[in-house]
């Protein structure tokens, strides 16, 4: 059998995914090709809430960037509107290895994250992050993000500041792109909530039994969730959205099928 991917991931992201994923097909002798399609556009976000500058020259005892995304965004601001201010020094949170090495580049500090799983859940199990009490945490992230980081550090006693410094709007999609996937595609990997959720409303009514025959990789079990209860009998949760840990599940999906 013969097995194309969808990849609901930007370019960037998924151009590495797709080579890992035909890697391991071929040690498998299994014939594979990759479609990939962001669902999200990303722009940047001027939080009116805030002054970065004001945001800069402030004391934190710890900070967290949620993504690539935020990593991004935050150090292009702060290159355009305060140039001379320093990166706080304070400690810095990922929830993985990729978003890690990104915030790393923009702080110029050491950026810890969780080592087995890369979510929020296993981010808010560190260690340190259990005696937090009195503690000044700045959150960057995009316009409208998920509250739970900030709601458990909030309710452990810290001092908790949003940073919003990008935006989230769907991307349309053509006619001929559903009919193309529809008669190719035969896995979809999702590693984002935002991506899963505006690739489900615009799926035309007609295709849901095509989604329905397709198997699912996704990056955790609140994805998993995310699905519709009839898209739910063929899905490998990966222990992160890092290429490897998915290209791993995918492989032991295929594995048990």
């Amino acid at each position: 059998m013969n097995h194309h991917l969808l990849l609901l991931r930007p370019d960037d992201q998924a151009h590495e995914l797709a080579q890992l994923l035909q890697q391991r097909a071929r040690a498998a002798d299994m014939g594979l090709s990759c479609s990939s399609k962001s669902m999200v556009k990303i722009s940047g976000f001027d939080d009116p809430n805030h002054s970065l500058r004001g945001i800069l020259q402030q004391p934190w005892d710890a900070g967290m960037m949620v993504s690539v995304n935020a990593a991004r965004h935050f150090a292009k601001q702060a290159a355009a509107w305060a140039p001379e201010q320093p990166m706080p020094s304070a400690r810095w949170y990922a929830v993985g290895p990729t978003s890690a090495a990104a915030i790393a580049q923009v702080v110029g500090r050491p950026v810890n994250c969780p080592w087995r799983q890369h979510n929020s859940d296993a981010l808010l199990r560190l260690p340190e992050l259990q005696q937090v009490k009195g503690q000044r945490w700045l959150l960057i992230r995009g316009h409208g993000g998920r509250e739970l980081v900030a709601d458990t550090l909030r309710a452990r006693g810290a001092d908790v500041t949003y940073l919003e410094v990008y935006q989230r709007t769907p991307v349309s999609l053509a006619p001929n792109e559903f009919e193309q996937w529809q008669q190719q595609v035969n896995g979809i990997v999702v590693t984002s909530a935002e991506q899963l959720s505006y690739f489900l409303a615009a799926v035309p009514r007609q295709a849901l039994s095509w989604l329905a025959n397709c198997y699912w990789i996704v990056a955790s079990d609140r994805l998993k969730q995310l699905l519709p209860v009839a898209l739910q009998g063929n899905v490998a949760v990966a222990h992160s959205a890092t290429p490897f840990a998915l290209v791993d599940a995918w492989q032991q999906l295929l594995e048990q099928q």
